[in-house]
């Protein structure tokens, strides 16, 4: 799409250029017939008449020119905003968190901040595509993490990890602060159930919560431990939170 539209504004380039040099021997013809029909002793009538010339020729042009960058621009945002986040949530994807994670914990290093991460998973996702529809399961998952964003602070990072398991990086924040996070969000879904054909679906979830201190917080021995924590979650029943 992308090469078909760059193609495109070439030969819009070039008609543009063909059409400049069609209209400047226009115009060199135009002034040729004002000098010989004498006007072009009043050179403000001959000034007027070319720029509407111009303006009638090129003011088109230049609009679907503009139009068609305006298409090219777009297209190479949604194309970079595809390789980092997940299409149907908007989450980052997990090797961009990645990335991201390592520089906001190097950071808590150098301040000497702890560094909190919640691993959640949503414990009915399978019910839901399979009493539902699969659409609804995409419901689900987009309303699961708009509903997220809302809760959590600018500085945090979240990201879609698998199907239905979602990671979040908390800078500056110990265990308890991080536990109140899960519960501030467990108590905003639970009480904004999705509705799909009138119907309200509750999104429960399980968790597992871990917190280091800056100098010693690792990513993936963060990220072994909250995965620990919710393996125990789930097997305690799910829709709980539990921490290491």
């Amino acid at each position: 799409m992308l090469k078909k539209i760059d193609k495109c504004l070439l030969k819009v380039g070039m008609a543009a250029f063909g059409l400049g040099v069609a209209a400047s021997l226009l115009l060199s013809g135009i002034a040729w017939l004002l000098v010989e029909k004498g006007l072009w002793a009043q050179p403000e009538e001959g000034l007027v008449i070319m720029g509407v010339v111009y303006l009638v020729l090129f003011t088109p042009l230049f609009y679907y020119l503009l139009y068609q960058k305006s298409i090219v621009d777009q297209i190479k945002k949604d194309k970079e905003e595809r390789l980092l986040r997940d299409v149907t949530t908007r989450l980052y994807k997990s090797k961009v968190f990645k990335e991201l994670a390592g520089t906001q914990i190097r950071l808590c290093k150098r301040n000497g901040w702890p560094v909190g991460m919640i691993v959640m998973d949503i414990d009915q996702l399978a019910r839901i595509n399979q009493q539902y529809s699969f659409d609804a399961g995409n419901q689900a998952l987009r309303h699961f993490a708009a509903i997220l964003k809302e809760t959590i602070r600018e500085s945090d990072l979240v990201a879609r990890f698998d199907d239905d398991r979602f990671v979040l990086l908390l800078p500056n924040c110990d265990i308890n602060s991080a536990k109140k996070v899960v519960q501030r969000f467990q108590s905003q879904i639970l009480s904004t159930p999705l509705v799909v054909d009138k119907k309200e679906i509750k999104i429960p979830f399980s968790s597992g919560v871990v917190s280091f201190a800056g100098r010693v917080a690792k990513f993936n021995h963060l990220l072994n431990r909250a995965n620990m924590a919710l393996e125990q979650a789930k097997k305690k029943g799910g829709n709980r939170i539990e921490l290491f």
